[in-house]
């Protein structure tokens, strides 16, 4: 069986959903639950579904999660070498699909990216497309970015990138736009605590929460790794949002979207804690409040289709730690690096030790 592309009910073409809407009590509670848990108590919280174990799982959970199919080993293996332009060094195995029971549309495949394609999804975020300034990030809007220079025509996809400099040299600086209003940033302060967001392809506005077509292509290979992954996606927009230890995305819909697609979300560094929500704070039966959190870690996916593609859900927190070794050295380690480049990254080293990124890749226009 199939991933679920079940569409959500007609609306004439065009979803149309209150951006502004507030989210319902319950789940704000069980959000701030999570954020506020020791994580000791995290590790031993029942609620919490790791799909990665699921002998960890309870007999209701293993009841609830349902398993729906697999994506082949063959179409990951071909979908990541049409990502990378190269063969895998490590064959992949087949990736099931789980899906919840209650949550229509809620599906997780854990453990979707190898571990070097993984390494190589970082790189070409965080050297290549943060390096593009046609692709917006959280602070273009108060200060003054000294972009590293555009690549040359046969360079190599990772010959400009931030990394590749010091980490509080001068001539690095980001000036404020409005200096009463924000203080300098050296390098240091903007990649490891600033930045928090990078769009990609048709770029979505937060302070709006809408999007606008954009000139800026959605990154070919990427669009190449998202469809050959899932065939009925075809990526026009890509949210790239990076976790410190102490962030967390607030409850919320994926509601500005001109179309009724499903939406795929990669994970790649730290582990989090995901949590969806359906029904109404005082509702009863169909409408009565349930909330699912899910443990998501490097590597994992989670397919939003149906329903659940416009239900509340939030990243309550991130969990320090516990970033794969293969990939918690990074930029150390990138793919093809230079000696001089090699030499750079281990000024860097252990960036993706403390973060973890998230990218939904999703079709914004019918």
């Amino acid at each position: 069986m199939e991933l679920s592309t079940a569409a959500a009910p007609d609306r004439g073409g065009s979803v149309h959903h209150d951006t502004h809407a507030m989210p319902p009590q319950f789940i704000q509670r069980e959000h701030w639950r999570y954020q506020s848990m020791r994580k000791g108590a995290l590790e031993k919280d029942p609620d919490v579904v790791d799909l990665r174990n699921r002998d960890s799982l309870s007999e209701s959970q293993q009841q609830a999660w349902e398993p729906t199919g697999v994506i082949p080993a063959s179409r990951i293996e071909a979908a990541c070498e049409a990502y990378s332009g190269r063969p895998l060094q490590t064959p992949p195995h087949d990736a099931p699909i789980f899906e919840h029971r209650d949550f229509p549309g809620l599906q997780v495949i854990a453990g979707l990216l190898p571990p070097e394609t993984q390494v190589l999804f970082t790189s070409c975020l965080m050297h290549r497309d943060l390096s593009n300034p046609q692709h917006k990030i959280n602070l273009q809007a108060d200060y003054d970015i000294p972009y590293p220079p555009e690549p040359a025509s046969g360079m190599q996809r990772f010959d400009t990138s931030f990394f590749t400099r010091e980490r509080s040299a001068a001539e690095d600086i980001l000036l404020p736009i409005v200096p009463d209003k924000h203080k300098p940033l050296n390098n240091e302060q903007f990649l490891y605590t600033k930045l928090r967001w990078l769009t990609l392809g048709d770029q979505y506005d937060w302070p709006t929460r809408s999007y606008a077509k954009h000139a800026t292509p959605f990154p070919e290979d990427l669009s190449k790794l998202v469809t050959g992954l899932f065939p009925h996606i075809r990526p026009e927009s890509g949210v790239v949002l990076l976790y410190g230890a102490k962030d967390f995305m607030p409850v919320h819909r994926d509601v500005s979207e001109q179309c009724q697609r499903a939406l795929a979300s990669f994970s790649v560094g730290c582990d989090g804690i995901f949590i969806m929500a359906r029904g109404e704070d005082d509702g009863e039966g169909e409408y009565a409040p349930r909330t699912v959190a899910i443990r998501v870690r490097s590597g994992d996916c989670v397919h939003l289709d149906g329903e659940a593609r416009w239900a509340w859900h939030a990243m309550a927190r991130t969990i320090p730690s516990t970033c794969p070794a293969y990939l918690a050295d990074w930029p150390v380690g990138t793919p093809g690096a230079t000696l001089a480049e090699q030499k750079a990254y281990k000024k860097w080293r252990g960036y993706m030790g403390t973060k973890r990124i998230n990218v939904s890749c999703r079709q914004v226009w019918d």
